[in-house]
């Protein structure tokens, strides 16, 4: 086999050939050291990262790069000490040679002679300030959230969690860390959420987790309360991660359902179904109809006749300011509900103008009766009563002759 030039028949050509490799490396610096710790070899980086040429450190021990406290500590000689077997990788703080200190990522791997014994040693050295310095603000902002804060891997595995998520959950830190994101879902939603949380990672973007639906986070205690929930993909040197955050809504929902509560109160008092003689019931409406308080009024009114059994209902709406279409729609559906419960309707409160505006819409109500004022409706409503009455007594009458003697 033909030996390459500058290989095993040029030593010092190969030597050449690493440290062009070595020098090359201007993100690291590369150092030899002696086995008392002292620079044998000095890269390009290394004068690059720290300022030194090659002629200021030579001969000199490496703990020249330590501060005066690490230095008079020791701490060099503790290190090599450390890494005289198997070597040994830190992180620790560093000087340049104008006394500017940086954090740096150090590996340092001991040399073998022929014999196996340790002659020297090689350190490798990353300067990780700025990749630290956001890193610290990162676990500062994730600390200072008021929301719990999660960080999940592709698997769903909670990486990293804030103080807040401990104080929401009762969980402490290291019973998070590894486990799925299901440990915090109650038991009767986890397979449901794992489809939820599958469908997010197959496309990640920025966006609320089961948009429209009441989520549940479950306490260490076994409790549970509503949450919500925002997820959002995270670009890391380790890869894609998933940012979570999530929000105890208990007390929006408490005030949520406390407004929907007065809101319906108050729709109650704004439709009230008055009972003014027995089979009589009167309904004065005040104000704009709307889909919902139009449904709230058939709603209330069916409902009262079927507890009263009344024969006849009164809708006045001398309170309405305007009837339009719409209005005249929901008016319709509620007396026609009425009489599919056998009620007869009649409207009160007809002014003029809301007669001839109902005239120029087109609206027809059908055989619906009305008159100009809840008198009126009452004297009406006593006739229909007597009517019926009359009417049902002549069909009991017409009865009793129709049987046999």
């Amino acid at each position: 086999m033909t030996t390459p030039p500058g290989d095993e028949g040029d030593p010092q050509g190969r030597l050449r050939d690493l440290e062009s490799m070595l020098n090359a490396v201007a993100d690291q610096a590369v150092i030899k050291l002696g086995p008392d710790g002292e620079v044998v070899r000095w890269s390009h980086g290394a004068q690059m990262m720290t300022g030194y040429t090659e002629d200021e450190v030579m001969g000199r021990p490496v703990s020249m790069l330590l501060t005066d406290e690490d230095r008079d500590s020791g701490l060099a000689e503790q290190e090599l000490a450390s890494a005289w077997e198997a070597g040994l990788e830190f992180q620790g703080w560093r000087v340049r040679k104008g006394g500017e200190r940086f954090l740096a990522r150090i590996a340092v791997t001991p040399v073998r002679g022929k014999e196996g014994t340790t002659s020297g040693f090689v350190e490798v050295m990353r300067d990780v300030t700025e990749s630290a310095r956001a890193e610290s603000l990162f676990h500062g902002l994730l600390e200072s959230a008021p929301d719990a804060m999660l960080i999940l891997d592709n698997d769903a595995r909670i990486v990293l969690v804030n103080r807040q998520t401990e104080a929401l959950f009762g969980f402490e830190r290291g019973e998070l860390v590894g486990r799925e994101i299901e440990v915090l879902v109650p038991p009767r939603f986890r397979n449901r959420h794992v489809g939820h949380r599958n469908g997010f990672l197959s496309d990640p973007r920025l966006r609320p987790m089961g948009a429209g639906l009441e989520l549940s986070g479950m306490r260490r205690n076994g409790t549970e309360f509503p949450v919500e929930i925002s997820l959002s993909p995270l670009q890391t040197a380790e890869g894609q991660l998933v940012a979570a955050a999530i929000r105890d809504v208990t007390e929006r929902r408490e005030t949520e359902q406390r407004l929907q509560r007065q809101r319906d109160e108050i729709l109650e008092l704004s439709t009230p179904v008055i009972q003014v003689w027995d089979k009589v019931l009167a309904l004065p409406i005040i104000g704009t109809l709307d889909t919902l308080r139009a449904t709230r009024l058939t709603e209330g009114l069916l409902e009262k006749i079927a507890r009263t059994q009344a024969e006849v209902a009164i809708l006045d709406i001398s309170g309405v300011p305007t009837i339009d279409t719409q209005v005249a729609q929901h008016l319709l559906k509620t007396v026609q509900a009425a009489a599919l419960m056998g009620t007869v309707s009649i409207m009160s409160g007809v002014r003029p103008e809301t007669a001839q505006s109902m005239v120029h819409l087109g609206i027809d109500m059908g055989r619906l009766r009305s008159r100009n004022t809840l008198q009126d409706a009452l004297q009406l409503a006593l006739a229909v009563l007597a009517e019926r009455a009359g009417t049902a007594e002549t069909a009991a009458r017409a009865l009793s002759l129709g049987e046999p003697r």
